[in-house]
């Protein structure tokens, strides 16, 4: 009655190449369905550190602009992100020398090396536009219009 546990196979030692070709198989249709959703949450976190680096470098002018100790002047100012760095313009241009000392005393000496990480920008350019007011309001418009969405 216990003859058929003595007489166990001796070469039953791996994988036949049909399981073998079988995980395979199911591997590649993994990959091939997870491979775009992977790249599409990529795209979506360069995006997301692109649009985080302008935000900070705009909150380096707000908090210029209400720190007592700081005077930004009156005017509109333009931040650009590209993939080549950060640039700030100001109007009237008399406040570019003024504007870029405040951006370097709060973000440090290399904001102006700051590049987009994303290619997927229209444009391939993020700015802000920020306006100081003589009342101390201060008005920030976003090109493309969904940076901070």
């Amino acid at each position: 009655m216990l003859k058929f546990l003595k007489d166990k196979k001796k070469d039953n030692k791996g994988f036949t190449l049909v399981e073998l070709v079988i995980v395979v198989a199911i591997l590649a249709i993994l990959v091939g369905i997870l491979a775009p959703q992977y790249t599409k949450y990529v795209e979506k976190s360069r995006k997301a550190a692109d649009a985080s680096n302008l935000e900070n470098l705009v909150t380096v002018i707000k908090t210029a602009a209400a720190d007592a100790s700081d005077s930004v002047p009156v005017g509109k100012y333009t931040i650009s992100v590209t993939a080549t760095g950060t640039s700030v313009t100001a109007d009237p241009e008399a406040n570019l020398g003024t504007i870029k000392s405040v951006v370097t005393e709060f973000a440090g000496d290399k904001w102006e090396q700051t590049s987009l990480k994303s290619s997927r920008w229209p444009d391939k350019e993020i700015k802000a536009e920020i306006d100081v007011k003589q009342d101390g309001k201060i008005t920030v418009n976003y090109t493309p219009k969904n940076v901070t969405e």
